[in-house]
């Protein structure tokens, strides 16, 4: 084997130099574009605040849960702001997101603070509480501690059409709130039961996330179903400062420990395809149809 010469050497030198310079700045870039906030400016040693939306009608949790579960276990978010813009929702879904609040909160030790935006009210509220902290702006609507529940009577509908529905159950109960048929008294009591004891657990869940800050029988006074302002949140102790998002971020970064400006770090968002949009285009409607005439889906709403 002929060994380089010394020019060989040199270019073979100058080649390898080129190649492991060339990895060196893909590993910077890297880096630093991973350690971008949300304004594109370089985050690198500085303490991170998670900023988490919740924006709309509440009715599936999972994808807040995993984006949740993914600042829990990012140890270079030192602490979390939930950022509500919703009216409420289902009851389960936020019922699912509350826990999750404090579990992150009692297995973490990070703070979670609430921020408001235009609305955070009765489900939106309902997952505000399970923070340490909540801050609305003056105008947010807020509250609308309470459960609602709907159903069409479409009989005279049915009637018009000269359509003629059969219905066979169990038991009486079976097909209470049938849309084809007014509700009975027996039904009206056994549905004012599920909507009572609904409301006693969002109660619950304010005196338990309120405490300390305002008596459980305020509490109570003010669980009827009417909304408030933020100012007027935050006169009644519903809420712990008057202040927008960066107010929450810097008070989050203030009980993480975190020194100076904190980064912001949003969740990845995934962008749907195009065969994704149209189907959901076209199941949409469908599924809102089907679910008026047969009934389906729970009626029973933490919503405003």
């Amino acid at each position: 084997m002929i060994a380089p010469s010394g020019t060989g050497r040199l270019i073979l030198g100058i080649l390898l130099g080129g190649v492991i310079a060339a990895i060196l700045v893909f590993s910077i870039a890297i880096f630093v574009v991973a350690g971008r906030d949300e304004s594109g400016h370089v985050a690198i040693g500085r303490g991170k605040v998670g900023v988490l939306p919740i924006e709309g009608e509440i009715f599936d949790s999972r994808k807040t849960l995993r984006e949740l579960e993914a600042f829990a276990e990012n140890d270079s978010i030192k602490a979390i702001v939930v950022r509500i813009n919703s009216p409420g929702g289902a009851v389960a879904p936020s019922q699912e997101i509350h826990r999750e609040i404090l579990r992150v909160r009692e297995e973490t030790g990070k703070p979670v603070i609430a921020s408001f935006d235009t609305v955070a009210a009765s489900g939106g509220y309902y997952i505000a509480v399970a923070c340490q902290e909540i801050v609305a702006n003056p105008g947010s609507i807020t509250g609308s501690i309470g459960v609602i529940a709907q159903w069409f009577n479409i009989e005279k509908l049915v009637e018009w059409a000269k359509v003629s529905p059969q219905t066979f159950t169990s038991g009486d109960m079976k097909d209470a709130g049938s849309p084809f048929r007014p509700m009975n008294d027996a039904e009206k009591v056994y549905y004012q039961r599920i909507v009572t004891q609904l409301h006693g657990q969002f109660v619950e869940a304010v005196i338990e996330g309120r405490k300390g800050k305002i008596p459980a029988e305020k509490v109570r006074s003010l669980a009827d179903g009417r909304v408030f302002t933020g100012q007027e949140a935050n006169d009644l102790k519903l809420v712990d400062e008057i202040g927008g998002l960066e107010d929450a971020v810097r008070r989050a970064a203030e009980l993480s420990g975190i020194e100076g400006d904190p980064a912001v770090i949003y969740p990845k968002r995934e962008k749907p395809g195009l065969l994704d949009v149209l189907a959901d285009a076209k199941a949409q409607p469908t599924a809102m149809v089907e679910k008026f005439l047969a009934g389906k889906g729970s009626p029973f709403l933490y919503r405003w």
